[in-house]
């Protein structure tokens, strides 16, 4: 009969074995990565200004998660640039569920009011059921809003900001 001292080295290398292996698997077919949602889509043009440039996926995700500082809760993201001196800018993340986008709007909408940020809030205006906050700042007008699982957020030139925020809720009804 063996000791109980004896039964540690085996014990060690039948561990040491199953991990080898389970690294050879997953190196040979790959490690199981979650599904990725897909991207929401932009409009092809608003206030009739080509839609110029466009960042998907993993790009925009992290351009978000740069713009706020921090990791943010969305699955799926697109920024959408509008004429040859971007005129418009339009980002749109989304969120597994419409409860996860409603935590990240009023948290955003509560930064902004504590004046933690470039933007200065104007007005909220209610449309179809949506609440649109409306903001002025960096020499744009700045709308965002939740549509469904997806948040908006919309920066244009004064000029033709209610244009654009128009066009921009037809297309996300």
């Amino acid at each position: 009969m063996m000791s109980s001292n004896k039964w540690l080295p085996l014990a060690l290398i039948l561990l040491g074995s199953s991990l080898i292996f389970t690294l050879a698997t997953f190196s040979i077919f790959g490690f199981p990565q979650p599904n990725p949602s897909p991207n929401p889509n932009l409009p092809q043009s608003l206030v009739n200004l080509p839609l110029s440039k466009q960042l998907t996926g993993s790009e925009a995700l992290a351009e978000f998660n740069q713009l706020h500082g921090k990791s943010l809760a969305v699955t799926s993201g697109v920024k959408g640039t509008y004429g040859e001196w971007g005129a418009i800018t339009l980002w749109v993340a989304g969120a597994e569920s419409a409860e996860e986008i409603q935590d990240l709007l009023v948290a955003m909408a509560e930064k902004i009011a504590r004046g933690n940020s470039p933007f200065i809030p104007e007005k909220t205006i209610q449309h179809g059921g949506k609440t649109i906050y409306v903001l002025n700042g960096m020499e744009q007008r700045h709308f965002y809003f939740q549509s469904a699982n997806i948040l908006i957020w919309l920066a244009a030139d004064p000029a033709i900001a209610d244009q654009a925020l128009q066009e921009t809720l037809n297309f996300y009804q």
